[in-house]
């Protein structure tokens, strides 16, 4: 859960810090967010803008016509997607049933993890209290809080999984996509695949 996390205690007196240098040199290199990440609120997703040669030219259709904030938090899911879909592709040197559903499974819970935090980043949903079950806005953040703490729990055990088995941490490959490609059956198939899984969180949340 903590992977590419960085930190420094700073403490406090009445306002004030009690160490003046109080950004001291972390002592070793990190990765922070680009700009579209700390936008989107997720983190390392602003190589997967599109285009990108790995995915069709889009996921979400008409966000451009609507524009404002909406667009922009249309062109992180997008980028989110892409990022799914760049790491849903894989190659299968491990030759396990096991590690193939965890390298597909991994980059499928980060998109879901993303697309979580990045509707949290939005500030749109007004709750004073998660345990209020009558407000819609609670339910859902509920919902997003859950994702986000589930499934990066369930992400650090698979990869502990493939650690134990000695299988590789990832086993990317590439398969890229033409625009012709993207404006067809392509498109289409993936289309359909979302939809499937939209399909399926319908029932989830209706339970609520």
């Amino acid at each position: 859960i903590h992977e590419l996390m960085s930190g420094r205690i700073k403490l406090l007196n009445n306002g004030n810090f009690v160490n003046e240098n109080a950004d001291p040199v972390l002592g070793y290199t990190y990765d922070e967010p680009t700009g579209f990440d700390a936008d989107c609120g997720t983190f390392m997703l602003n190589e997967f803008q599109l285009p990108h040669p790995e995915c069709p030219d889009r996921f979400v259709c008409g966000a451009d016509k609507v524009g404002g904030p909406f667009e922009k938090f249309a062109s992180c899911i997008e980028a989110m997607n892409c990022h799914m879909t760049a790491g849903m592709t894989t190659g299968v040197s491990a030759q396990s049933e096991a590690a193939l559903f965890i390298h597909q499974m991994i980059p499928h819970h980060q998109n879901a993890v993303n697309m979580a935090k990045a509707l949290l980043k939005t500030g749109i949903l007004i709750c004073g209290d998660l345990s209020d079950d009558e407000s819609p806005d609670c339910v859902l953040e509920g919902i997003l809080r859950e994702i986000v703490n589930g499934q990066n729990f369930q992400i650090q055990s698979m990869r502990g999984v493939l650690e134990t088995l000695e299988y590789p941490a990832v086993d990317d490959c590439t398969v890229e996509i033409s625009q012709e490609e993207s404006n067809s059956d392509v498109t289409t198939a993936r289309l359909d695949v979302l939809a499937s899984l939209a399909s399926l969180v319908v029932p989830i949340l209706a339970g609520f």
